[in-house]
């Protein structure tokens, strides 16, 4: 759909609507196309993250790098 400036001003609600539904307008000014009014895709929500999840996970107890080591040298002896 093509509008000039002057009705896209007058009908500027309704031709937001119609590109959000996917059609595109060009507006025109002195018969010469200037924009183009198209939809965008809609927002995605962000993932979140459940903390009280992640603070009750049951985890390994993690050893100490030097325990590691030690261990390691043990075993080539």
């Amino acid at each position: 759909m093509m509008a000039n400036v002057r009705a896209a001003k007058a009908r500027l609600s309704e031709l937001l609507e119609r590109a959000a539904a996917g059609e595109e307008i060009v507006i025109t000014s002195d018969g010469r196309p200037k924009a183009k009014l198209v939809g965008i895709q809609p927002v995605r929500a962000r993932y979140r993250v459940n903390r009280r999840l992640l603070a009750v996970a049951t985890r390994k107890p993690v050893t100490p790098a030097e325990k590691l080591i030690r261990q390691e040298r043990d075993d080539r002896d």
